[in-house]
């Protein structure tokens, strides 16, 4: 047999293994999004998606109290309104269609430049065992899509830097179908992504204009002007919400010593990390670059750069970068990397070992990330404490009776959402809770049972004295108990005993 017949088949195995990969991969994601323990983000989606409201009370109620576009907001008020309350299903239901478009969009992409394909098989695999990702799908917020929306706009800009013809709708309709409404969405679920997508989509204007191809130019440079345009009306309704309920600029962003610089370099080598095998590409495969490649990877460098100037000039002026609104970091990384790696997917053992460790690092990261952690995992402690104990008392309090800001308006905009989460995940876990008031302290006697207290949001550096957290949370008569803290994934819970 021939190395020429040989080819067609070594490709065919090279792109099965591929696929079970990403299968692997999507398995996870979906595993994420039914078993990852209640967050803050989950709770503040059940809150301005309250399905006691009509959609239109939630729109001028809640949606214009969010930091984000109410695009997603308003997709789980929907949800909420036909019956669905459920945080796991409602992720599910929230990424499975997403997911599925993001297979048919890279699937339109490889017909269309069938010499590119594997690139695009690539780019999707990295992307979606990224630890970004995966954590993305463990949320129940807009996280995931704006992911998803920015992947498929980088796949654009792939296919403006190498197709070899302008925009013809036989040719190109179904791609831009996937493409232009993607960029669109890129821009306008989260301002964080705005940035990237804005910043992506004038850098693709440009080559596009530069390699001579006008339709695909002006397109993009409509999808750009109308998703500005969306993005300050957004601003513009939300912002005098925001003036009115921030009197100090302060929230569970300003309560973590992670610097903006810190949670870019998490990103930056985190994604990299993940799936090391694909950087070796540009050494081993090195004599197969070519000018496409190079000029791929300098538009992607560029604006990967130009963004993070942007958000660090920003976040300078007020503390506003978080991994969540700066996670499309993950996707560019991974485009270049996907550039990289494609080289070696010709190798067998490097196929292997590339394919392997993206499906090891997305369980990895499916497993440490949030399987039954966050207040889940607080709420479980007290459930067993209380199982033990049937007269175990359990009070609550925000994380935000804690920190110097609890007096805002700022902390008082998210007591709502603190009464929504100890209410609901006392009432799965079997257990009645009590939610202390700041304006009425309470007093308690200690009886053979322990006393609980449950304060959520706390950050990992902050150790609080337990006398220090009775006194200032307002609970009085225990004075002589013996105190003890037991940290939490994402909190603490104060156990006094007689």
């Amino acid at each position: 047999m021939t190395g020429e017949d040989n080819t067609p088949r070594r490709a065919r195995r090279g792109d099965r293994a591929l696929a079970i990969s990403t299968a692997i991969v999507i398995a996870c994601l979906f595993a994420s999004a039914l078993l990852d323990g209640t967050s803050i983000d989950d709770l503040w989606t059940l809150y301005l998606a309250d399905a006691g409201k009509p959609i239109d009370t939630l729109a001028k109620l809640r949606w214009s109290l969010d930091i984000r576009p109410p695009l997603f907001d308003a997709w789980a008020s929907i949800l909420s309104h036909v019956g669905l309350e459920s945080v796991a299903l409602g992720r599910l239901l929230s990424h499975a269609p997403v997911i599925l478009l993001l297979v048919l969009a890279t699937r339109a992409f490889m017909l269309r430049l069938p010499d590119d394909r594997r690139f695009h098989a690539l780019f999707l695999l990295l992307m979606l065992s990224a630890p970004a990702t995966i954590h993305s799908a463990g949320l129940y917020r807009g996280d995931f899509w704006q992911l998803a929306a920015f992947s498929i706009q980088t796949m654009l800009v792939r296919h403006i830097m190498y197709v070899q013809e302008d925009y013809r709708s036989r040719n190109d309709g179904r791609i831009a179908l996937f493409a232009l409404p993607a960029t669109m969405a890129a821009i306008t679920l989260d301002y964080g992504g705005a940035l990237f997508g804005g910043v992506l989509a004038m850098a693709t204007i440009l080559a596009a204009i530069a390699r001579g191809l006008r339709r695909w130019a002006r397109s993009l440079t409509l999808v750009l002007a109308l998703s500005v345009a969306g993005v300050i009306a957004s601003i513009s309704w939300q912002a005098p919400f925001w003036a009115r309920h921030f009197d100090l600029y302060q929230n569970w962003i300003e309560m973590e010593t992670t610097s903006a610089a810190t949670i870019i370099m998490g990103l930056l080598i985190g994604t990299v990390l993940h799936n090391p095998v694909a950087i070796a590409g540009a050494y081993v495969g090195r004599d197969k670059w070519t000018r496409h490649d190079s000029g791929f990877a300098a538009l992607l460098g560029i604006a990967l750069v130009a963004s993070l100037v942007a958000i660090m000039q920003i976040d300078a002026q007020r503390r506003l970068v978080t991994s969540s609104n700066s996670a499309d970091i993950a996707v560019l990384v991974a485009a270049l990397m996907a550039t990289a790696g494609t080289k070696l997917l010709d190798k067998k053992l490097w196929r292997i070992a590339l394919c392997t460790v993206a499906a090891l690092s997305a369980l990895t990261a499916m497993t440490v990330g949030g399987l039954g952690g966050a207040w889940q995992n607080g709420a479980k402690k007290i459930a067993r404490i209380a199982g033990d104990c049937p007269g175990t008392r359990i009070f609550a309090a925000s994380g935000w009776r804690l920190d110097d800001g609890s007096k805002s308006r700022a902390a008082r905009r998210e007591e709502p959402v603190f009464t929504l989460g100890y209410r609901r995940l006392a009432q799965l876990h079997g257990f009645d809770v009590t939610l202390l008031s700041r304006d009425r302290p309470v007093n308690v006697v200690l009886d053979r049972c322990p006393v609980l207290i449950w304060i959520e949001q706390v950050p990992s550096f902050t150790r609080p004295k337990p006398d220090k957290i009775v006194r200032k949370i307002g609970l009085r008569g225990l004075e002589s108990a013996r105190l003890s803290v037991i940290r939490t994934n994402s909190g603490l819970i104060v156990r006094a005993d007689r």
